[in-house]
C-alpha cells in the first residue's frame, strides 16, 4: 500500500472516530488529535489532502475547544488550500475557513486569510481575496475588523494580475452591499479611473435591500435553539434546529447584521488626518488678509480639505484654526463667513468630543449671526450648529445655554 493511501485511510478513520466522540466526556481524545491537524491540512499527496481536511472538519464540527489551533489551520488553508489543483480541495479548504468562522467568530479567520494577499503566486492571492468574499456574505460585516480589512485592500488593488484586481472588486461590491456610502472614504486613494469603476459597480447593486446574515455562528445558533424550545423541553429537544439555522431571512440575526449595516458609521474606522498638513505655509496669513477674495480662497481650501477627511486628527494648531475661522463667522463678506461656518462644522464631525471646547467659544458668534437674512448662511449655520450637538454627545446642556442667551435677543430673528 503507498504511504498516501495509509494516511488517507487513517485520516478516514479518525474522522469518524472525531463524530462519534462525547465533547463532554471524551475531551481528552480532542487534545491527543489537534496537534496534527494542521499536518493534514499540508498534506502533499492531494487525496490524502482531501481526507485531511474532512478530519479537520470533523474535529472542529465536534471538538469542545475547536479554536485552540485555528490559527495554523487558517495559514495551512490559505498556503495550500485555497489556491489547489483540485477543485474539492477548494471547495473543502473554503468550508472549514466558514466553519472555523461559525464555531465562534470570523474576525481572526479573516484576519488569517488576509495574510494571503502578499502570497507570491497570483492565483493564491485572488483565491484568499475570494474567501475573505465568502466570509463577509455568509457572516456579514458586524464580526469583522473592518479597519484592517479596508487598509488590506490595498495591495490586491494594487497588483499586476487582472484576475487579482477583479476579485477585490468583487470584494469591495459585496461590502458595499453591507456598508453602502461608509465604504468611499476608504477608497479615496485608489485611481480616479478604478474608483470611477468601482462607483459604477457599486450603483448597479444600491438599489439592492441591505443583507442579511445568511449563516449563523454557533453562539447565535444557541439562542435561536433556546428560544425555539417549547416549554419544559429537554436539553436535546431542539437539534433540529442547527440544521434549519442558515436559511431563514426573518430571523433576529440576519435583521441585526442589517441593522448594523443600514447604521454603520465610517467615521470609527477611518485613519484620522493632521489637517495642519494640507495647508500652505503662508494659511494665517491669507485668512487675516484684507482682501475678502484672498480670505475666501484661503479658508475654501481649508474647508476642501475638511470634505475629504471623514476623522481629524486633534493635532497642535487644530485649535488655532478653528479659533481663526470663530473670527470669521462675523465676516463682512457673506461668502467668507458662509464657507468658515461650514468649515466649523466640518471640524466638529471630524473632532467629535475633542471638538467639545470650540463649541462653546464659536456657538454664541453663530447664534448672533443667525439674524442674517441670507438663507445661504442660515442653512450653513443650521447645518453647523448639528453638527455641534452631535459632537457634544447630543448633549443639550452642552449647548443650550447659549440658545437660550439667544432666545432673549432684542432682534426676533
Amino acid at each position: 500500500m503507498h504511504v498516501w493511501k495509509a494516511r488517507a485511510d487513517a485520516y478516514a478513520v479518525l474522522t469518524t472516530e472525531l463524530k462519534q466522540l462525547d465533547a463532554d466526556k471524551q475531551a481528552g481524545q480532542f487534545n491527543i488529535y489537534e496537534a496534527y491537524l494542521s499536518k493534514m491540512i499540508l498534506d502533499t499527496n492531494m487525496a490524502a489532502q482531501e481526507a485531511g481536511l474532512a478530519t479537520a472538519m470533523a474535529f472542529v464540527q465536534n471538538a469542545p475547544q475547536p479554536t485552540r489551533r485555528r490559527e495554523e489551520m487558517v495559514a495551512g488553508v490559505v498556503s495550500k488550500c485555497l489556491a489547489a489543483t483540485k477543485a474539492g480541495t477548494r471547495t473543502l479548504g473554503l468550508e472549514l475557513l466558514l466553519l472555523l468562522s461559525e464555531v465562534d467568530t470570523p474576525g481572526p479567520v479573516v484576519t488569517g486569510v488576509i495574510e494571503g494577499f502578499d502570497a507570491k503566486q497570483p492565483k493564491a492571492v485572488a483565491a484568499a481575496v475570494t474567501a475573505v468574499r465568502e466570509i463577509v456574505r455568509a457572516f456579514g460585516i458586524k464580526f469583522v475588523n473592518l479597519k484592517a480589512l479596508l487598509k488590506a485592500l490595498a495591495k490586491p488593488f494594487a497588483h499586476k494580475d487582472n484576475a487579482v484586481r477583479a476579485e477585490t472588486q468583487q470584494l469591495a461590491v459585496e461590502l458595499y452591499r453591507w456598508m453602502r456610502q461608509a465604504i468611499l472614504p476608504s477608497l479615496q486613494d485608489l485611481t480616479p479611473v478604478l474608483l470611477k469603476d468601482l462607483e459604477s459597480q457599486f450603483a448597479a447593486v444600491a438599489s439592492e435591500p441591505l443583507p442579511k446574515q445568511a449563516r449563523l455562528l454557533r453562539s447565535q445558533q444557541e439562542v435561536e435553539e433556546f428560544d425555539s424550545a417549547p416549554a419544559g423541553a429537554g436539553p436535546h429537544a431542539s437539534d433540529d434546529a442547527n440544521a434549519a439555522g442558515n436559511g431563514d431571512d426573518d430571523r433576529a440575526a440576519g435583521s441585526d447584521a442589517a441593522g448594523a449595516a443600514a447604521g454603520i458609521d465610517a467615521w470609527e474606522f477611518a485613519d484620522p488626518v493632521d489637517i495642519t498638513k494640507k495647508l500652505p505655509d503662508d494659511y494665517h496669513e491669507m485668512v487675516a488678509s484684507s482682501k475678502w477674495k484672498e480670505r475666501k480662497d484661503a479658508i475654501q481650501q481649508l474647508h476642501d480639505s475638511l470634505q475629504k477627511a471623514v476623522r481629524l486628527q486633534n493635532s497642535p494648531g487644530t485649535g488655532d484654526l478653528i479659533q481663526d475661522l470663530g473670527k470669521k463667522i462675523a465676516d463682512i463678506n457673506i461668502i467668507v463667513a458662509t464657507v468658515a461656518i461650514q468649515s466649523l462644522g466640518l471640524f466638529a464631525s471630524g473632532l467629535r468630543q475633542p471638538f467639545t471646547p470650540y463649541v462653546h467659544s464659536t456657538l454664541p458668534a453663530l447664534i448672533e449671526r443667525s439674524k442674517e437674512r441670507k438663507q445661504t448662511v442660515i442653512d450653513a449655520i443650521r447645518q453647523t450648529t448639528d453638527a455641534y450637538f452631535a459632537a457634544s454627545g447630543c448633549d443639550l446642556l452642552a449647548v443650550g445655554d447659549h440658545y437660550f442667551t439667544g432666545a432673549t435677543h432684542k432682534n426676533p430673528q
